[in-house]
């Protein structure tokens, strides 16, 4: 797989459309490492390409050959050709036609065929690259991104990487060939005539200067706003029962109708100007076509050297070459701009350096134990990271900035120091926005801390590598998540390799074989987006058994039973004494009965531990945990 180009962070200073106007270059520079990584199709395609620019030419020579030898034909010394001739030519040159329409069929067959190929490997390369860098990043990236967004990158984006290989590189570098030979051959016929029909141009290249960075802008905004309009559909699909339930589908479609009104005045306005720079080459078209007529007929009357009426035919054949390109120019622009503004999304990704990084010496052995040690401890989420830094959708890092002073630079968590012993189990508690939830965070290093370390086995997490320290660790949420797909291929996330009686006995384990055996197609059944058909209780039996097959050292709790009904908890915490026996485990939980039997409870505040020690102590210390305890049991 190509590896992206490493970000360059250096200062550019912005173009006209708002763009910095070095990240074009550096980007372009980056499709061309993908382009010469497919060097077979590449040149397969630039071949038929030079044959697919020379074949136009043939038909003006014989056409203007079929006048002056067949037609009208032109004396040669004096003397006319005889009809015997003037048929050798007729058939001479109707072999050559023929031959020429064979070749236009192999040659435009090819040329799009293999530069098809060459766009569409591309775009598989650089999707999976794509893919790969997003999977990089940490959630400091992902909480200030939406996930519409970075779907449409993948889906959509990339595709624009296709066109500028066609539209913007190969077929814009044959069509200033073609037009370079175009009016080397038409100065060969008529200087005169050349110069005149040549004197219209600099016309479009005016026009063409003042409207194309406003076609560019116009461009990069319509992909920005369907992309921020993707984010908000995948975001409203999201929350569909609770539009439902708040009766806010009206609310919601207004929302909807502005967003797509709005996109079609964008869409409107980069049509508009796309198809203007079109009406200028259309004029251009006419009024050469106007040229030819009005001087060439005047020079082939007049002319020192006068015209024949083959050459008059050939010029016209020439400029229609010279002019085809011109006219296409316009439309490639369109496609070009818009490709461009994808580019600029899709390689802006890569421009994020992943926040988390494995060391090069890192361990590549999964901890053996479980003990779980943190020393001194400083962690807040504002930092200067590039994560947090750039923004997809924003061609400037204020809004990052923003979002940066409103997570504020205070402690999340503050000279936080504590230890766990292998096998024991440990209670968080504490008000909402104490830290809990941050906390666990840093063991699996879903983030990193500013300052100090977290130890596991003795060993700082940043000294393993992602993969050996995530082995040892699984983690039960409150919102169990599920995939669409089969109940066993769900539960076998954490172990792809389990067989069928492996993954039934982590069900029984948890209480949810028997629900699993009760569905149409029990383990092969289809889960709905999310688990949507399964009940809250079913879906977090199946997340505890996902956890046993994973058969982790430590284990975390996230108010893995504050959304249950009493039932369906009893289950669950049935099935969560048998997750967490002889593994050491973290506890957080907002219902204080859950955590009653934990070997050590921590009680957090503003992110510091204010207070330590099992139920029953801390009740009679009369504290902030005994507080709490009055305070739910009232």
């Amino acid at each position: 797989m190509t590896t992206p180009a490493q970000p360059d962070h250096k200062a550019t200073s912005p173009s006209s459309d708002g763009q910095p106007a070095g990240d074009i270059g550096r980007y372009l520079k980056r499709l061309a490492r993908y382009v010469l990584a497919e060097r077979r199709l590449l040149l397969l395609s630039i071949a038929f390409g030079i044959w697919g620019l020379c074949l136009p030419f043939v038909y003006p020579v014989i056409i203007g050959a079929t006048i002056d030898k067949v037609v009208v034909p032109q004396p040669v010394n004096g003397v006319v050709p005889s009809l015997a001739e003037r048929t050798h030519w007729l058939i001479l040159l109707t072999g050559i036609a023929t031959a020429t329409a064979l070749a236009f069929t192999i040659v435009g067959y090819a040329k799009g065929h293999f530069t098809l190929q060459l766009g569409n490997r591309i775009v598989t390369r650089l999707r999976a690259d794509l893919f790969d860098h997003f999977q990089k990043l940490s959630l400091q990236f992902y909480a200030k991104e939406r996930t519409g967004g970075i779907v449409w990158r993948i889906a959509h984006e990339v595709q624009g990487v296709n066109e500028i290989i066609y539209a913007g590189v190969l077929l814009l570098l044959f069509d200033l060939v073609q037009l370079t030979v175009a009016v080397a051959l038409l100065f060969s016929i008529s200087w005169r005539l050349a110069l005149a029909l040549l004197s219209t141009l600099p016309l479009y290249v005016l026009v063409f200067r003042r409207l194309n960075p406003r076609v560019q802008a116009a461009s990069d905004t319509v992909g920005r706003h369907i992309s921020q309009i993707t984010g908000n559909v995948q975001e409203q699909f999201s929350a569909m029962a609770l539009v439902k339930t708040y009766s806010a589908e009206e609310r919601e479609a207004a929302r909807f109708l502005a967003d797509n009104q709005q996109h079609y005045r964008h869409v409107s306005r980069q049509s508009h100007l796309g198809h203007m720079m079109g009406a200028m080459s259309e004029f251009l078209i006419h009024i050469g076509t106007t040229i030819i007529v009005g001087y060439g007929s005047y020079l082939a009357l007049h002319g020192r050297q006068p015209l024949s009426a083959g050459d008059l035919m050939r010029f016209l054949g020439y400029t229609g070459i010279l002019y085809a390109p011109v006219k296409r120019f316009a439309e490639l622009n369109l496609i070009y701009q818009n490709s461009l503004a994808s580019i600029r999304r899709v390689f802006r990704v890569f421009d994020i350096n992943p926040k988390i990084q494995e060391k090069p010496d890192a361990r590549t052995q999964p901890p053996q134990r479980g003990s779980i040690q943190f020393v001194d401890v400083h962690f807040r989420y504002a930092d200067d990271s590039d994560e947090s830094r750039i923004r997809l959708d924003e061609d400037s890092d204020a809004a990052a900035y923003a979002l940066n002073a409103v997570l504020g630079q205070h402690w999340i968590l503050n000279r936080l120091n504590f230890s766990v012993g292998v096998g024991e189990r440990v209670a968080l508690v504490g008000p909402s926005g104490s830290g809990k939830s941050s906390l666990v965070s840093l063991l699996p290093r879903l983030y990193d801390v500013q300052e100090g370390a977290v130890l596991v086995d003795g060993v700082d997490v940043r000294d393993y590598t992602l993969k050996a320290l995530r082995a040892s660790i699984a983690v039960v949420q409150q919102d169990s998540f599920l995939f669409s797909g089969t109940i066993r291929e769900n539960l076998a996330y954490g172990n792809p390799d389990a067989d069928q009686a492996t993954i039934e006995a982590a069900a029984r384990a948890a209480h949810a074989h028997d629900f699993i055996m009760a569905l149409p197609h029990r383990y092969e059944t289809i889960l709905g987006e999310r688990g949507i058909n399964l009940s809250g209780g079913q879906r977090q039996r199946l997340s505890i058994a996902r956890a046993l097959l994973k058969n982790p050292k430590i284990l975390i709790l996230d108010e893995a039973t504050s959304a249950l009904d009493g039932e369906s908890e009893a289950l669950v915490q049935e099935a969560l004494e048998r997750l967490m026996s002889n593994r050491t485990s973290l506890i957080i939980a907002h219902r204080l009965s859950t955590v009653r039997h934990a070997d050590r409870i921590l009680v957090l505040s503003s992110g510091r531990i204010v207070e330590t020690g099992s139920h029953d102590e801390l009740c009679a210390a009369d504290g902030v945990y005994a507080r709490l305890v009055r305070r739910e049991f009232r």
